[in-house]
């Protein structure tokens, strides 16, 4: 396959310019040491020096005589202008300005790049902005900074530009702009030839810069540009070369167009899309394919993401069968999963509160992984101790005296002081480093030296400008820092399979292409302006919008597609989400082109899935299981692990057979079994003094006036009561108030509708024997006697229905749970009462519903009768030791329910 590269190398020997006073300019650096290394095999044995190759930024550097400045440093440079010259009451704070800056700079560079005489457009812009928002309050502060600032603009851009020219730097516009005033003196003093290849949408500074070079007459442009596009009116791809040919006029013999005559896109070549699910399925996908490629395909295969956060899943997605490849583009370093560290340590402070930290930051650090190698087991005790005590604000120091200076270093307290903060991360990141490096774990230690540098940059830029004074600021700072920072990888660049995104693959041409997320919104990007300027503003001065980055796009997908002989082409074809479900324009395009010659294909693919039967889970009863099933029996079985196990048997295994607890949290907001406690305790407290006493209205009206007093020690004793006082555990704590107020209330209207009520028992504990082996156990809320009849009360807090505590069908009741399981409950109560005392003849049991409280006492009834008949408890006695032998028989496993 000839390249694009081939043919420009071809044309240069062939011109006998001397190679050595050649200066060849590429749009990026990747693309300029494939460039010689095509050309030492071109060269073969020949002995010469090679061209000079610089990539565009770097030309323009040398021209400008300025040095181009990281970002973070413009953005600090950007806003010591803006507080210098700022005109009205108060400047925006440095956080606040973090979140337009970026945009502003980009918005400079725009201008510079494409020359624009910025007097005039300042005027303008600042015109539009004033229209925009007119307002009659014109005593409103936010208006008027809006205001003072924009009327201001044109002096923010002098100013900025004047202050990084006085230090030597520039941004890359003005980079741009200062080397277009340049060039002609450095021309003058440069006599080597230069020769431009595989440009395609040119600023105006740098079609200007061009155009100078031109001028010369060893100096050519080769434009990677296939016939093919060029010959169609319509076609977007050849919209930017097109217009330079026009334009340029008298220069046109300096420009060569290739493949210079026949197209090498619409041929015989096979192109095929795919839709796949989501992202990941797109690079599972891609693993797939890459699994059929022999090692010498795989030699000239390219990747090209069209989304460069998908780089992660694809490293974690290739077959085996790749044994060499290339990344061109850099790890982010936002994404290594180490950086998560760095940001629940600044939330942890951000959120600190006068009572602590909260526990949620706690235990979010404490999961980290570079919090285990630093704290070992002090962080398992830490984590112990703040479930066990239910602690929502922390106190770490005060919670463990005797704490390592690993552990004091992470939970010291910064204060808001920045220098404090840096110098504590700087001095764990050397602690991880000590503890890393005998390890020799070198991927780790890589990661640690990235953001040694970083925080070793923000601690220079602290020193420095007085800017960062809060820990939001500089988390925010952080955040930007970590964005722009990557980790680049090792390896040939010229051997084995290639990962790129687009911009990397600019004068490159590979046999194979796979290229992914060819999505709407995605590739190409879609209509998203990250700009101030007004889309008519742009279009007055010729600034690209989103129109021009369509066509840009355009142009590097089918340059892309332009060589290449085999193609496949993955898309997101899930609707829902942003930037899914909808395919890419270009490949509509491929789709419907009348006079392609090409074989293109659509399908698509999915994760092979194997519908397996699902089965429930059965345990067989060893003689184990069996032991421990008798040891509990003979200690009791209470109600709540008999409905357990008529719910599903399985959880009564690993509850009471195993013995597996619910996992312990923190509760943050009052849970319901909380709540519940907090009721029965208090009614407990409540009505304890006046056992076997006749209820008043006095002593009701007691018991009311101390509701708030024993709700709120209730919440003291099983929960952190300093927690009640805001949000939703403010609301529950007025619920448990308002249960405890409207169950006395009721009990008020009880007696005074001249009932008499007895409380006989509180908070009972029962056991009864069955048989010799076999026990039941539990706690009776309360037994009362009204008018002479005796109730058995069971408080609910939830909702209790009166057709809950029908016994329809006695089987029902050991094997419906949902129907039958609060008549079980009761009737267990029932039982074990009747075991120890004799009932009276008048009995009733039956449950408190307080979230059905106008319902009064739901009572326990058979066939209409609410009558607790020692017939009654005989028959339940009956179905009770047939569950109960079930539970214990071997030969029956424990079967999972369907829920």
């Amino acid at each position: 396959m000839t390249t694009f590269i081939d043919e420009v190398i071809e044309d240069l020997l062939n011109s006998k310019l001397p190679l050595a006073e050649t200066v060849v300019v590429l749009p990026s650096k990747r693309a300029g040491s494939f460039f010689l290394k095509k050309l030492k095999e071109h060269l073969k044995n020949d002995v010469c020096f090679l061209p000079q190759t610089l990539s565009i930024e770097e030309l323009i550097e040398e021209i400008s005589g300025l040095t181009a400045a990281s970002q973070t440093q413009l953005q600090v440079e950007l806003y010591h202008v803006y507080q210098s010259q700022f005109d009205g009451e108060t400047p925006e704070a440095f956080l606040n300005f973090l979140g337009w800056g970026q945009t502003l700079l980009g918005d400079f560079n725009e201008i510079d790049r494409h020359l624009i005489p910025t007097d005039k457009f300042f005027d303008y812009l600042s015109a539009v902005k004033e229209l925009n928002h007119w307002s009659t309050d014109t005593s409103s502060q936010l208006v008027s900074n809006y205001l003072v600032f924009w009327k201001s603009i044109n002096t923010y851009y002098t100013s900025y530009k004047e202050h990084l020219e006085d230090l030597g730097l520039g941004y890359q516009g003005m980079l741009y702009r200062k080397a277009v005033d340049n060039v002609i003196s450095f021309l003058d003093e440069d006599k080597q030839h230069y020769i431009f290849c595989g440009f395609n949408a040119l600023n105006a500074a740098e079609q200007e810069l061009i155009k100078n070079f031109l001028q010369r007459p060893t100096t050519k442009i080769y434009w990677d540009i296939d016939p093919y596009f060029l010959n169609d009116n319509n076609h977007v791809t050849a919209t930017f070369i097109k217009s330079y040919l026009k334009e340029w006029g008298g220069l046109k013999e300096k420009s060569l167009l290739l493949p210079k005559q026949n197209s090498s896109f619409n041929t015989s070549k096979n192109i095929t899309a795919t839709g796949i699910s989501q992202n990941i399925g797109q690079v599972k996908y891609t693993g797939q394919l890459l699994l059929d490629f022999s090692k010498d395909e795989l030699e000239d295969t390219a990747v090209i993401l069209g989304d460069e956060a998908l780089l992660l899943p694809l490293l974690n997605s290739l077959p085996a069968s790749v044994k060499n490849l290339n990344v061109t583009m850099g790890l982010p370093l936002g994404q290594v999963a180490q950086a998560a560290f760095f940001e629940s340590w600044f939330q942890l402070q951000i959120n600190h509160k006068e009572q602590g930290y909260y526990y949620k930051d706690v235990l979010s650090i404490l999961d980290q992984q570079y919090t285990i190698y630093l704290l070992g087991d002090e962080r398992k005790n830490l984590k112990k101790e703040i479930t066990q005590k239910n602690l929502v604000f922390v106190k770490p120091n005060d919670l463990n005296k005797e704490a390592s200076e690993n552990y004091k270093l992470l939970f010291d307290f910064w204060n808001e002081n920045t220098s404090k903060a840096l110098e504590q991360i700087l001095k764990s990141i050397q602690c991880l480093k000590e503890i890393l490096f005998p390890e020799q774990n070198w991927l780790q230690l890589e990661f640690l030296h990235a953001f040694l540098e970083l925080f070793t940059r923000l601690t220079n830029l602290n020193e420095a400008y007085p800017y960062l004074n809060d820990i939001k600021t500089l988390k925010q700072f952080y955040k930007d820092l970590l964005s722009q920072e990557t980790l680049d990888f090792r390896g040939d660049p010229y051997q084995g399979l290639q990962i790129m995104g687009v911009l990397e693959s600019r004068v490159l041409d590979f046999k194979n292409i796979i290229i992914t997320s060819l999505n709407e919104g995605t590739f190409p990007s879609g209509k998203s302006q990250n700009s101030f300027i007004p889309f008519d503003l742009k279009i007055e001065y010729k600034l690209p919008t989103y129109r021009e980055k369509d066509a840009i796009y355009a142009y590097h997908f089918f340059r892309l597609l332009q060589r290449a002989e085999n193609i496949n082409l993955i898309y997101n074809n899930e609707a829902g989400g942003l930037n899914s479900g909808e395919k890419s324009r270009f490949l509509l395009h491929l789709a419907t082109d009348p006079d392609a010659n090409y074989t293109y294909n659509e399908k698509s693919a999915s994760a092979s899935v194997r519908l397996e039967r699902q089965t429930l889970k059965e345990i067989e009863k060893t003689p184990a299981i069996i032991e421990a099933i008798k040891k509990h029996a003979a200690s009791g079985f209470s109600p709540s692990a008999l409905t357990t196990y008529i719910r599903n048997p399985i959880d009564f295994y690993y509850k009471y057979v195993l013995g597996i607890k619910e996992l312990d949290e923190v509760e943050d907001v009052i849970a319901h079994n909380t709540l519940g406690t907090v009721v029965h305790e208090t009614l407990d407290t409540l009505y304890k003094p006046y056992l076997n006493t006749i209820l008043s209205k006095e002593i009701v009206e007691k018991m009311q006036s101390t509701i708030d007093a024993e709700v709120k020690r209730q919440f003291d004793l099983n929960y952190n009561a300093i927690n009640i006082k805001t949000g939703k555990n403010l609301i529950i704590f007025n619920v448990a108030k308002q249960f405890v107020s409207n169950f006395l209330n009721q009990e008020m209207q009880t007696i005074t509708s001249g009932s008499e009520i007895i409380i006989k028992d509180l908070e009972t504990k029962y056991i009864a024997q069955l048989s010799p082996e076999i026990c039941i156990k539990g706690t009776v809320d309360r037994i009362d006697q009204i008018n002479g009849v005796t109730r058995i009360l069971d408080y609910k807090t939830g909702k209790v229905d009166t057709s809950q505590l029908v016994i329809k069908d006695w089987d029902e009741l050991i094997t419906d749970y949902k129907k039958q399981s609060k008549a079980f409950q009761v009737l267990c109560y029932a039982l074990m009462i009747s075991k120890k005392e004799t009932l009276p003849e008048q009995v009733e049991a039956g449950i408190i519903s307080f979230k059905n409280l106008n319902k009064g006492f739901l009572k326990l009834t058979e066939n209409k009768n609410s009558n607790i008949t020692q017939e009654l408890l005989e028959t339940f006695e009956s179905y009770l030791l047939k569950l109960i032998d079930e539970i214990l028989d071997s030969s029956v496993p424990f079967i999972e329910k369907e829920v």
